[in-house]
């Protein structure tokens, strides 16, 4: 029994390694990343993007990963092995809270360490799509979020940074294993699959 387990958790470490093994899929993916008006700063949007572009690329899933500029005129030839990421952010939450008043803070006697004494929160949630422009075929679609926490734990250190760093790159992870799910074989499936009636 306790053979048989530790067998079948081997093959599971072995996975990620055996689809790295297989290469990447023969598809380049273009990664078109919008933004609802409220969400985020300018920096929260730069650092999601970042971190997205890196982690697919990092993942090697595909030939390639490029940020899509602009848009292929309607009707126009669209290459049979481009797919399309949709990445709509709708929402980057940011909120601190505090584990004193701002007079206890800000109070004379106020201790050194009060001012770690808050926690940054940031949560990234997105509506992924992949497509495959040359079918005209929206192949997955799933909505997606990253959070990132974190409470200071030295004089001078910046929370927010931090946590938007995790939000970012947990949000990059989880569209990673999305799209990267079931390598080259899926997306053949998916693209194939007849169209819904």
């Amino acid at each position: 029994m306790i053979r048989s387990f530790l067998a079948a958790l081997l093959t599971m470490s072995c996975l990620p390694a055996a689809i790295v093994a297989q290469g990447p899929a023969p598809f380049d993916i273009q990664v078109e990343l919008s933004f609802e008006e409220a969400s985020g700063d300018e920096g929260m949007r730069e650092e999601l993007e970042l971190q997205l572009l890196s982690e697919l690329r990092r993942a090697g899933c595909f030939r390639s990963v490029a940020r899509l500029t602009h848009r292929v005129d309607e009707g126009a030839a669209v290459d049979t092995e481009m797919l399309r990421l949709t990445v709509a952010v709708t929402e980057l939450f940011e909120e601190t809270t505090y584990d004193a008043s701002l007079a206890q803070r800000a109070g004379p006697g106020t201790r050194p360490e009060s001012e770690m004494a808050y926690t940054s929160r940031i949560r990234a949630v997105m509506a992924v799509t992949l497509e495959h422009p040359a079918s005209g075929r929206a192949l997955r679609t799933r909505r997606l979020r990253g959070d990132g926490m974190h409470r200071p734990a030295m004089p001078g250190e910046d929370a927010r940074h931090t946590a938007l760093r995790e939000a970012t790159m947990n949000a990059a992870r989880a569209v990673r294993r999305f799209v990267c799910k079931g390598g080259a074989k899926r997306l053949r499936k998916e693209i194939g699959a007849s169209p819904d009636p």
